[in-house]
């Protein structure tokens, strides 16, 4: 009698390379050396189950062993459903809170020496997460550095009417791969947030000059002479203050051409590029870092855009086109319907006036004749409009970089690198899905944020290592038609696998599993990740149920 078999398949996606990636980080070995844990599951099998959770399927942290069970990780950790419980994953993040700092010290030396992450430059960036939930007990009080305090605040999307936590993001240059962040109250203001991450980074890098880029927020004497006393190098956006747009007014005929242009605009010709002019103002920076006085020189860098000039005009235009269009309908209905009183016309000009920062280049004056009826007469201000004109375009950057190394279009160029924490805060909250967020109290999430930026550096890693290794030239296959990708990203990596699939043979009791087919894009990945077939059909052999 011939024993009957049995075919299944389970998608395993791109489990195979995150499973490997982890392994050269050696995420679970740091986590169970560094945590202390006494769980029946190893917290770095947990740990390495909910960064594979975040980047194969990002949804909310519920029936986390179910899902494991699906994707065919509870067989390749030798886990039983039961065993991942709500409540364990809740207490595993609660102790990451707690811990979470020397396990990413330990996981930043380890990428210094496996994968030769230079962390000279690092930019940093903030960002909030929304939250679901009332999160009322915790409105009050102190907590501590590791755990952020629910709370109302400005949120990116707008939305008032729910709580938020913030978090700061270090992002290094070589490959975008992100190395640390802090996590901060609802309702805390950004700028002093970088004397506590330059206080981070001290504890968390290895000794040596280090460049610390960031925005507008970086612009405070405290924070410029905090890098200073850490022998590193600041480039930062400055705060056009108004007497930075003197300062800049005064030397505005000094401005020279700047050969830059941004990524986007460097394939049409030079003619029809936006234009770049830029002047360089040297400073002097003086002040008390812990009892002793640092003196440090500096550039204060006024940079113009032809674009944003552009942009920022058709901006002026609309909005004095919306205020006039009220001046004048007031005008048109003096001493009519409620326009009866000064009072009232003053209060809705006022309200035209405070829309927009144009505004101020609104003058009127309310009087009243002789037979007593109410007069408007109003005008813009030829000056300030001119004023306002010459300003458009210009944007403010500071450094303590030296001139004979990093030329105004050096500088320029470096700061443009800003766009790559943005961009990893986007993964944060698109593929990893941060947002919104709904767990039980503030110190889980704390360490589910912890959790996603380790899914985010394996991610990275992923990507800095193909792009390195195409070495300029384009890849296909991740795209529709064939068509080129010059910069693969970590997500398309990952979705060129997304239909990878493991098939299960049983047999007699036996179930034996095989690799499905890889097709060329995943085998011309693999080549670029260092990584061989059999390595792929060595976990595929680990997975499956």
């Amino acid at each position: 009698m011939v024993a009957a078999v049995k075919v299944d398949t389970q998608r395993v996606g791109a489990l195979p390379v995150i499973s490997e990636f982890c392994k050269r980080l050696q995420l679970s070995q740091i986590v169970n050396t560094i945590v202390p844990w006494e769980g029946e599951v190893p917290l770095g099998d947990i740990v390495e189950i909910l960064v594979a959770n975040r980047l194969l399927e990002p949804k909310p942290i519920y029936k986390v062993g179910s899902w494991a069970t699906k994707a065919t990780l509870a067989n390749l950790y030798n886990l039983t459903e039961e065993k991942l419980h709500d409540d364990c994953i809740g207490r595993a993040l609660e102790r990451l809170a707690a811990h979470g700092d020397s396990v990413q010290a330990a996981l930043v030396l380890r990428a210094i020496d496996q994968f030769g992450l230079d962390v000279r430059q690092v930019h940093y960036d903030m960002s909030t997460i929304e939250l679901y939930g009332a999160y009322e007990e915790y409105d009050q009080g102190v907590t501590d550095a590791s755990t952020p305090r629910p709370a109302y605040g400005h949120t990116k999307s707008g939305r008032k009417n729910v709580k938020q936590i913030q978090f700061g993001i270090n992002v290094v240059r070589d490959g975008a791969v992100p190395i640390s962040h802090r996590v901060f109250d609802g309702n805390a203001p950004e700028t002093p947030t970088h004397l506590t991450n330059l206080q981070h980074l001290a504890r968390l890098l290895p000794k040596g000059e280090l460049l610390y880029l960031a925005d507008s927020k970086l612009d405070s004497q405290e924070n410029l002479l905090a890098v200073v006393a850490g022998k590193g190098k600041f480039l930062g956006g400055g705060t056009f203050s108004t007497a930075l747009q003197e300062q800049y007014l005064s030397v505005r005929d000094r401005l020279q051409p700047l050969d830059y242009c941004p990524k986007s605009q460097s394939h049409l010709p030079v003619e029809q590029r936006d234009k770049y002019r830029g002047v360089a103002v040297k400073q002097e920076l003086r002040g008390l870092v812990a009892g002793r006085v640092l003196c440090c020189k500096y550039r204060i860098l006024f940079i113009w855009s032809e674009a944003k000039a552009r942009q920022e005009a058709a901006t002026r235009q609309r909005h004095i086109a919306k205020i006039e269009e009220v001046f004048a309908k007031t005008a048109k209905n003096l001493n009519r319907y409620k326009l009866t009183t000064a009072k009232e016309v003053t209060r809705r000009l006022e309200g035209a006036r405070s829309r927009y920062t144009e505004g101020k280049l609104f003058n009127y004056e309310v009087g009243v004749d002789p037979e007593g009826q109410l007069t408007l007469h109003w005008h813009l201000d030829p000056k300030a409009v001119a004023r306002r004109e010459a300003l458009e375009g210009v944007f403010v950057l500071k450094t303590n970089l030296p001139a004979k190394t990093h030329s105004v279009e050096a500088v320029l160029r470096t700061h443009k690198e800003q766009i790559q924490v943005e961009r990893r805060i986007g993964n944060l909250k698109g593929p990893l899905a941060v947002a919104p967020m709904f767990l039980k109290n503030p110190k889980r999430m704390a360490g589910l944020l912890y959790i996603l930026v380790w899914a985010l550096m394996v991610m990275s890693l992923m990507e800095r290592q193909v792009r390195k290794q195409l070495k300029g030239e384009p890849m296909y296959g991740l795209y529709p038609e064939n068509r080129p990708s010059k910069a693969p990203t970590g997500v398309r990596l990952m979705e060129a696998f997304e239909y990878l699939c493991i098939v299960l043979v049983k047999e007699n009791g036996h179930t034996t599993r095989y690799l499905g087919e890889l097709d060329a894009t995943q085998k011309d990945i693999l080549t670029l990740l260092d990584m061989s077939p059999g390595q792929m059909k060595t976990c595929a052999r680990g997975c499956g149920t």
